[in-house]
Parts: C-alpha cells; sequence; structure tokens
C-alpha cells in the first residue's frame, strides 16, 4: 500500500506548542493547515485517506470542522484528538461517526498502530462511509472498553477550562473560576500551573489572542472590534500582548491573512 495521505487539521488555542501531527509525518505525508476555511480546498486538491483534528481546548467554533469535513466527504475517515475532555464531547464526536477519538497525550507508537489499522479498513470493502466495518483490535481498546471511561486532562481544573471557553470575553476572576473549581484561588493556582504547564492568566491571555487570530481572518473585521469582542478593552494593551504571543502587529497579521 502506498504511504498514507493525511490532511491534518491543527486546530488548537495555541499551536505554537508541539502537537501530535509531527509524530505522523515519520510515516504519513501530512498536509497541515490551521484555518478551517482552508479544510475543504485542502482535501479536494490533496486527496488525503484520512483527516486527522487535533484539539486542545475545542470549543463551538474548531468543533464545527468536525460536521463540515463529515458533511462534505462521508467515505473519508476523521481521527479526532483532544485534549480537554468530558463524556459528553466524546459521544458528540462517535455520533458525528468519526472513525476514532482518543484523549490526548497519545504516544507515537499508538498513534502509529492506528493509522496502521485505518489504513486496512480504508482497503475493506465493507467499509462504509468512513467508519470502521469491525470493531478496533483488541490492543487499541481500553481495559473498561474503548473511551468508555477517558481520563480528564485536567481533572482539577477542566471546568475553569470550559468556562473560559465560553466566557473568554468576559471579566474572568480567579475566584470565580476557582470556585467553579471547588478549589481556594491558592490551591486553583497551583492545580492550574500544575495541570497545564502555566498560570491560569496566561492561559487567558493565550487563549483571547487565538481567538482574536481567528477573528482577523474574517472579512470586514476590524482591529479594534476584534480586540472588544475577545475580553480587551484597552487596544494598547492588546497590541503588546498580540505581537508578544504571535510575533507581528495585529494589523500586519490581518493584512497576511487578507
Amino acid at each position: 500500500m502506498s504511504v498514507p495521505r493525511a490532511v491534518w487539521l491543527d486546530l488548537r488555542c495555541m499551536p505554537q506548542q508541539r502537537g501530535l501531527w509531527p509524530d505522523a509525518e515519520a510515516y504519513c505525508g501530512i498536509t497541515r493547515i490551521t484555518q478551517l476555511a482552508e479544510a475543504v480546498h485542502s482535501i479536494e486538491t490533496q486527496r488525503p485517506h484520512f483527516v486527522g483534528m487535533e484539539f486542545d481546548y475545542p470549543d463551538r467554533i474548531r468543533l464545527a470542522a468536525v460536521p463540515l469535513v463529515r458533511h462534505a466527504f462521508p467515505t473519508l475517515p476523521v481521527l479526532m484528538f483532544t485534549e480537554y475532555h468530558t463524556e459528553a464531547l466524546a459521544v458528540w464526536a462517535f455520533r458525528c461517526r468519526v472513525w476514532d477519538y482518543r484523549v490526548l497525550p497519545v504516544t507515537p507508537e499508538m498513534l502509529a498502530r492506528l493509522v496502521e489499522v485505518l489504513m486496512s479498513s480504508v482497503a475493506d470493502p465493507m467499509a462504509r462511509d468512513g467508519w470502521l466495518a469491525t470493531e478496533l483490535p483488541a490492543d487499541l481498546r481500553a481495559p473498561a472498553g474503548h473511551l468508555r471511561k477517558p481520563l480528564m486532562a485536567a481533572p482539577r481544573t477542566s471546568a475553569a477550562v470550559a468556562w473560559v471557553s465560553e466566557h473568554f470575553a468576559e471579566g474572568c476572576p480567579v475566584k470565580v473560576v476557582a470556585g467553579l473549581c471547588h478549589l481556594s484561588e491558592s490551591e486553583f493556582s497551583r492545580a492550574f500551573h500544575r495541570e497545564h504547564g502555566l498560570s491560569f492568566s496566561r492561559f487567558l491571555l493565550q487563549y483571547r489572542v487565538a481567538r482574536a487570530r481567528d477573528l482577523l481572518g474574517e472579512p470586514g473585521s476590524s482591529v479594534s472590534q476584534v480586540a472588544y469582542a475577545v475580553g480587551f478593552n484597552d487596544l494598547s494593551y492588546f497590541g503588546r500582548v498580540f505581537r508578544r504571543f504571535v510575533g507581528v502587529p495585529a494589523t500586519q497579521y490581518q493584512r497576511q491573512r487578507s
């Protein structure tokens, strides 16, 4: 069989951190894209064997990639990976008929095995609509049943991340999100840094900047409108933060995207 080809949608909020997709490049021809608007064109031109979708903290806008690709390319298998996870998200993913859904971290060996089984499934004449003809092999199923009791990537602070994904444009006081996690402010700060590798305040800034990058790519958007939409009330502060995380001013980034 030929070398697998994949279009990899890197839809993480913080793409500057290392993702899973470089591990697949060892045995797949990977076309990586970071904008949902590019997905359909890339798939049409690259004609991949499967689509990989990688999320860290998925929100409704980014998750729209799953039904979009499944509707446009119903026979194309989709591998979906997320860091933040809930049982409801797993149920939703499988209702969208993803070929497989995994909670990060995923080892390179596990990823290689998934692609191996996927490629065998693609060649199976019984496989239809990007779906498995038979259940996953035993070595790819969790001991208690595949994803029946999935691990939480951040068991003590996941409620705060979920809240930010819906309320990032509002004030996000530590007292509020700590209360959602049933922790004191000091306990929450320590737990958040331990589970995410950065402070809550920096996570919030990075999340807002990631959303700003998405909005700056939309036709007719202005930098000031975007800044206010993602929770910045001070334009000069937004400009400094955006440049610090992205490396270029927001106006230049917008011109590059247009």
